[in-house]
């Protein structure tokens, strides 16, 4: 493997695990739960893509990247939907969901917006 590949590869894999870390700092730093939601599904995704190109410039083209591409293709998938059910489940059984984040009114959005 040559040296140029291998600093390629270190620094996408590097990039990944950077983006993982301040992802789970996001996780434990922010307060709201669906803020938190939204600090992991968007760390893991990118992080998760980065080490995957990162294993790809080390194995190279093959059979088995095409495999690592397609597990990055289901996180995809799978992931947003996670996270859409896990907020649906806070909406719908958190009593205090005003107190907790900041709520408009249509007549209020309509104005916010124009």
């Amino acid at each position: 493997m040559t040296t140029l590949k291998l600093i390629f590869a270190s620094l996408f894999i590097l990039a990944g695990i950077l983006v993982l870390i301040s992802g789970v700092i996001g996780i434990f730093r922010i307060k709201y739960v669906l803020n938190r939601l939204h600090a992991a599904a968007m760390g893991d995704s990118l992080g998760l893509f980065l080490i995957t190109i990162g294993m790809i410039i080390i194995n190279g083209i093959s059979f088995s990247s095409l495999k690592l591409l397609a597990i990055v293709a289901l996180f995809w998938i799978a992931s947003p939907v996670c996270s859409h059910l896990l907020s649906a489940i806070e909406v719908t059984t958190n009593p205090e969901l005003e107190k907790d984040c900041e709520m408009m009114e249509i007549d209020e959005y309509e104005v916010f917006k124009s």
